[in-house]
């Protein structure tokens, strides 16, 4: 892309990428409902006590406004969006509905 031997048309994230701040999002490109992000997630078991899950949030948060952190996001073409617990977990069923929908549309068989 630096080059010159590519050009990038649109990024499928919901916002323009930080890294690619000059590139609209493919629903600014005029493709409505388009918008796909690539995220990452922590997890625990569900029996996981409340105090541990908000510890290991707040404490990831804090990682995620380290420099360094931030730095290596960055060059990965990250932008990084921290939740609180509950945020996460609507943001997740969201991901699983509207995925189960593409699968849905484009008539593929779950085993």
């Amino acid at each position: 892309m630096q080059g010159g031997k590519i050009a990038v048309l649109a990024v499928s994230s919901a916002r323009r990428a930080t890294a690619l701040p000059d590139v609209p999002t493919t629903v600014e490109a005029g493709f409505p409902n388009s918008d796909y992000n690539f995220w990452v997630g922590l997890w625990a078991p569900a029996a996981t006590p409340k105090a541990i899950i908000e510890r290991m949030n707040a404490e990831t948060v804090k990682a995620l406004q380290h420099p360094s952190v931030r730095e290596k996001i960055a060059n990965a073409g990250g932008d990084p969006l921290p939740m609180q617990a509950a945020e996460f977990e609507a943001f997740t069923q969201k991901e699983i509905d509207v995925n189960a929908m593409l699968v849905k549309a484009a008539g593929m068989q779950v085993n």
